[in-house]
């Protein structure tokens, strides 16, 4: 439905307010006229009654009817007034202007009534025997203090009713005037009125449109120029507020979008408000699908689902460690929930901060077999020690030879004690200088380092009959450092030694492949089975543990490896096929130089 105009609005209602006034006006004074015309008729009646009460007298039981009746017609005729005898009993007795013969008992006449009470009476209404609207007023004649005759005169409401149509007239005409110029100034002043409001409103609709900059122009009148710097003030507010809450808005994004923490904010009915893009990638949702849609639609987790539940049931703060299940793999996730509260204390629903917890779970199992494995590393040659100690100090140093060959294995196993210290110590000072960045590398060919590792092992080598064979022709540089990369290359050359026949051959190359310097150990030995290859480089891992401790492995050597790759920023890798040997590999970024291929 189309609303009005303001303009026609107000035009109208002016012209109602003065069509509404003038016709009040016109008919309180038509009624005042009528009334003042009504009243004065009855004081010249009442008046002009009394003269005939006073010309009668006592003396008009001395009249003849006939007499009287003639007395009244030429008094009526004079006065154009018409008056009646009435007889206490209510017969009439004369009449200006009927036969009384012919005229019924007037006893019940309201006036007459009055005036043979003794009290005047007036009455304007229909005349039964004329057939025409008059006034009456009747007075009481009295005689010996007694009500003798009444005395009535009226007129007829024609002049009246004239000077009523006449005022009618000059009401109707002058009430046209003032309406026609009330029309007028109010078109005048509602046009001016509209336009005002329209500035304002169009003003008003840029704001609402964001356009805060816009200032509606004051006008001289305290109204419309009270509502139109109303109007720029809370415009100039909400350009500050809203720009205040947008600054706040992206704080909180860039928040909650640094965070490493994932981030879930739930309604009072379980719908998703807030979800940064750590706690997307860690429940593998879309941030932007899952706004307004309830957490089991978006996190298919019973266990998130419910500590969601707990937060906003319960004021106390939840934890909880869950399991999520992902294509990627499993996640443990440390999630704190709290209930949301606005500035009056009442819930608007819950918070979930999310911690992947998954490489502490996965560091502190490495730890605690890490512990467990030192324990047994240490606890068998401890163990043998001990032992051995205590037969000798049972008697078998009564025996020269027992006592030799116990005293050879004590030092064996101390010797082992002493070189899984020694690796153990080697490998935590390898792993403090590569989490702190203080190995320090240069840029050098791999030539002499290879060649001092042979060297080390080859000793160990030729006890066996193991031909260990070096390939150092230059093929790059690397930012390396040399002790380091020579105990690294050397734990290599030792472990093909070690798991090498004898009279076979150890070969250790270098080559540049894909930007990368290439070190690597081939050996021609009892081969490794595919599924124990991505956990040779953990701690003391053992393909056979009975054969590693025969040779005298301490399960640290290939973890040293790996630990070293990595603090010349490089990798390792294993190539190995059982029953004819493995390859061993240490990569490390190349640096190119000029004259080196």
């Amino acid at each position: 439905m189309a609303r009005p105009r303001l303009f026609w609005v107000l035009a109208a209602s002016y012209l109602v307010v003065v069509l509404l006034c003038t016709v009040s006006l016109g008919w309180y004074a038509i009624r005042s006229v009528h009334n003042f015309a009504v009243d004065n008729t009855e004081k010249e009646l009442t008046l002009r009654a009394q003269l005939v009460e006073r010309q009668l007298g006592s003396s008009l039981v001395q009249w003849h009817p006939r007499d009287l009746q003639e007395f009244l017609r030429h008094l009526g005729e004079a006065s154009t007034t018409r008056y009646t005898i009435v007889g206490p009993d209510g017969q009439v007795l004369a009449d200006s202007q009927s036969d009384p013969s012919a005229m019924e008992n007037h006893g019940d006449r309201p006036e007459v009534r009055e005036a043979l009470a003794g009290r005047t009476g007036t009455a304007t209404r229909m005349s039964p025997t004329l057939r025409v609207r008059e006034t009456y007023v009747a007075v009481p004649l009295f005689r010996h203090g007694e009500v003798a005759a009444v005395i009535r005169a009226a007129v007829p409401l024609t002049d009246v009713n004239r000077a009523v149509r006449s005022l009618y007239i000059h009401v109707a005409v002058s009430a046209g005037i003032i309406a026609v110029v009330a029309a007028a100034l109010g078109l005048y002043l509602s046009r001016r009125l509209s336009l005002r409001m329209r500035l304002i409103r169009d003003g008003a609709a840029r704001l609402a449109a964001g356009d805060f900059h816009h200032t509606i122009e004051s006008s001289r009148t305290q109204e419309f120029g009270a509502v139109a710097e109303s109007l720029n003030a809370m415009a100039r507010q909400l350009d500050q507020k809203i720009r205040a809450i947008s600054d706040q808005k992206n704080e909180r994004e860039a928040i909650l979008s640094s965070m490493v923490e994932g981030v879930v904010a739930v309604d009072t009915d379980e719908r998703v408000i807030t979800m940064n893009r750590a706690a997307a990638a860690l429940l593998g949702v879309d941030p932007s699908l899952a706004q307004r849609r309830s957490i089991q639609e978006v996190v298919r987790n019973p266990d998130l689902q419910r500590l969601v539940g707990q937060a906003l049931a319960h004021d106390e703060p939840v934890e909880e460690e869950i399991l999520l299940r992902t294509p990627a793999g499993d996640r443990f996730l440390q999630v704190n929930g709290s209930s949301l509260r606005d500035t009056d204390g009442r819930g608007i629903g819950a918070i979930a901060v999310l911690n992947d917890v998954t490489r502490l779970k996965a560091l502190e199992r490495m730890r605690r077999e890490f512990v467990a494995n030192v324990s047994h590393e240490i606890k068998t040659p401890v163990t043998a020690i001990k032992g051995f100690a205590e037969t000798l100090l049972d008697g078998a140093s009564d025996d020269p030879g027992a006592a030799q060959r116990f005293l050879r294995i004590i030092v064996g196993q101390a010797d082992r004690l002493a070189l899984i210290v020694e690796d153990l110590l080697a490998l935590s000072s390898v792993e403090q200088a590569k989490e702190g960045d203080a190995i320090e590398l240069r840029e050098a060919g791999m030539g002499e380092v290879l060649q001092a590792a042979v060297e080390v092992c080859e000793p160990k080598a030729l006890a066996k009959g193991i031909t260990v064979r070096l390939d150092a022709s230059p093929v790059g540089v690397a930012g390396i450092n040399p002790p380091l990369l020579e105990q690294a290359v050397a734990n290599l050359i030792d472990n093909a030694v070690k798991y090498s026949p004898e009279g076979s051959t150890v070969e250790v190359t270098q080559r540049l492949v894909a930007g990368e310097v290439v070190i690597c150990v081939r050996d021609e030995g009892i081969g490794i089975a595919r599924e124990h290859l991505p956990h040779l480089f953990e701690r003391f891992y053992r393909v056979d543990k009975a054969r590693s401790r025969a040779v005298g492995g301490t399960g640290l050597g290939l973890a040293i490896v790996k630990h070293i790759a990595e603090a010349h920023h490089g990798r390792v890798s294993v190539e190995s096929t059982p029953g004819k040997g493995s390859v061993f590999c240490i990569h490390l970024p190349a640096v190119t130089v000029a004259g080196r291929a």
